[in-house]
């Protein structure tokens, strides 16, 4: 039976507490949801008043669109001024401008844009872009067929068109593409500030252009326009906003949040008001090991530091296509279920922790949770151990091994799993052991669940220390049998992707070398088949061979031609 460490040697640092203050009702968040600020909520107003104006215009176009109509007369005067000042090198300079407008020259823009976020693997800014760029013509389009406003009349016109008038599609291809690039792939900040002006003035010039070469009305260009620019502005604010998904260039993880700026300040301040700790500051830390969060060491006014870690939106959908993919690689899996908001994210993990620290499973007392962003941004809080390192980074005695697997048999005996065992959560300080990062920790666990950790902890123990003195401490705290099904369990989708890799480096089959010194038994399957599972290989099956019949027909029809 597992021995409880000496109290004296799980002492950590204690944090000095300050009253905290309850935030009243009505007052703001630490940090207020606010992805329209600023500009977004003007092009919200102007996209409105653009649908009921055209809601009118089309409910009463007998009124409105009648020849000689005063839309008409407005668009017909602007034109003809401009018309009059028409010369040799004004032409020429417009048709310059005009060309930017052309189909295949947009065509090389996006296609380039695409192949940059594949490339930098920016796959929601991907989607965004792709989804608006197309739902900014079909609806332009739409609107044209619908108007169905002519060309002016009496007016020559120095550039090609086809089609009718309102709204203009060449104008609204140039500027969604135009506005899309900017907020998919320019970094936040000043760059993106002066990039969004350059590219609302070269909207600007080329509209006017258009307008000078009769090929445009003024209105045909401005409701264009405002379709063309409202639409990225809106969706890229409101689905990949800068706090959440910051466009960055650098080898960072895309789960690591921006810690500058209001995010900074709203966790300072929250850890005064709802946990009474006074910070000065913060950093990222330990992210090389953190895929499904932002981990963060907070200094203290007293000098001490904290360990925190942000869950936000992203974290969530991560986690919900994470268990969804692996319930389509290998089914039903035990606990795979996806949280349902972020606040049940935070409130699992440190409800684990809780449970495993009366379990009496070694690791950082846990200080509470933090409301940044009510339904969207928590943040989990911790004691930080100080002088910690991951246990392949530690000088790792028997003491060490033996309080890993006595680790192990402590949340056994509680019914608890932690489903995550690997280098970056076994952290080695002082002569003492801590399991770390909680948050796929599992309460009345299954067997294959419990047997899988045994087979993690004795794998990542094995990475540090010799195996056969690994399996021989194991042999003294676990029956043979519950070893030897550790092992027939151990298998891709059990073992933590961390822990393969660490395995990989090695140059050694280090399971296997683990598997010999375990009792032989046969390996436990784990597949699970269910309906959503045969349904989407179904799918995934069928679309594979439309697209191969596709590929064939090509061929053929191609072999005939030649």
């Amino acid at each position: 039976m597992t021995t409880s460490a000496p109290e004296e040697s799980q002492q950590q640092p204690t944090v000095t507490r300050e009253v905290r203050r309850r935030r009243p009702s009505g007052e703001p968040s630490p940090l207020p949801r606010q992805a329209l600020a600023g500009s977004g909520k003007v092009w919200l107003v102007l996209i409105t008043a653009l649908t009921a104006i055209l809601v009118t215009l089309l409910s009463r176009s007998t009124f409105f669109l009648a020849r000689g109509g005063w839309w008409d007369e407005l668009d017909h005067n602007i034109l003809s001024w401009l018309v009059g000042l028409r010369s040799d090198a004004l032409t020429a300079t417009a048709r310059l401008l005009n060309a930017l407008t052309d189909d295949l020259l947009m065509s090389i823009v996006r296609w380039g844009t695409i192949i940059l976020l594949v490339v930098v693997k920016r796959w929601r800014h991907l989607g965004v872009f792709v989804t608006v760029v197309l739902g900014a013509e079909v609806v332009a389009a739409g609107l044209t067929w619908r108007m169905a406003r002519v060309r002016p009349d009496g007016i020559e016109i120095l550039a090609d068109w086809a089609g009718f008038a309102f709204p203009s599609l060449p104008y609204v291809a140039f500027a969604v593409t135009l506005i899309s690039i900017v907020y998919a792939t320019i970094v936040p900040g000043r760059v993106r500030s002066v990039s969004l002006r350059i590219a609302s003035g070269l909207i600007v010039i080329v509209g006017v252009a258009r307008v000078y070469l009769g090929v445009d009305r003024v209105t045909d260009g401005l409701g264009g326009g405002i379709i063309a620019v409202a639409l990225p502005v809106l969706a890229f604010r409101l689905l990949v906003p800068d706090a959440v998904y910051p466009v960055s260039y650098s080898r960072s993880k895309t789960a690591h949040l921006d810690l500058t700026g209001p995010r900074r300040d709203a966790i300072l301040a929250a850890l005064k008001d709802q946990l009474g700790i006074r910070a000065t500051d913060l950093e990222l830390f330990g992210a090389e090991g953190s895929g499904g969060s932002t981990p963060l060491r907070v200094k203290l006014a007293d000098g001490g530091h904290v360990f925190a870690k942000i869950y936000a939106q992203n974290h969530l959908r991560s986690d919900r296509w994470y268990k969804l993919g692996r319930s389509l690689l290998y089914g039903a899996l035990e606990d795979e279920a996806p949280y349902r908001t972020v606040r049940r994210l935070a409130e699992h993990e440190d409800h684990m922790m809780r449970l495993m620290q009366q379990a009496g499973v070694p690791l950082a007392n846990p200080r509470g949770i933090l409301e940044i962003t009510p339904g969207r941004e928590y943040v989990v809080v911790t004691d930080f151990v100080d002088g910690a390192v991951e246990i392949g980074d530690a000088t790792v005695d028997e003491s060490i091994v033996r309080a890993g697997l006595e680790a192990v048999e402590s949340m056994w005996a509680a019914g608890l799993a932690h489903r995550d065992i690997k280098p970056a959560n076994v952290l080695v300080a002082e002569g003492q052991i801590f399991l770390i990062d909680h948050a796929f920790g599992e309460i009345r666990a299954s067997a294959w669940r419990e047997a899988a950790d045994l087979a993690n902890m004795i794998l990542t123990l094995s990475l540090a220390y010799q195996a056969e003195d690994v399996h021989r401490i194991a042999g003294e705290i676990f029956a043979e049998e519950d070893i030897g099904e550790a092992f027939a369990v151990a298998r891709g989708v059990t073992i933590p992707g961390e822990l393969r890799s660490a395995m990989k480096a090695t140059g050694r089959d280090v399971l296997e070398e683990n598997r010999a010194l375990a009792p032989s038994r046969q390996p436990i399957g784990i597949q699970r088949w269910t309906p959503r599972r045969i349904w989407a290989l179904t799918v995934a099956l069928g679309l594979a061979f439309f697209i191969g019949r596709i590929v064939v027909l090509n061929r053929e029809i191609a072999s005939t031609l030649l």
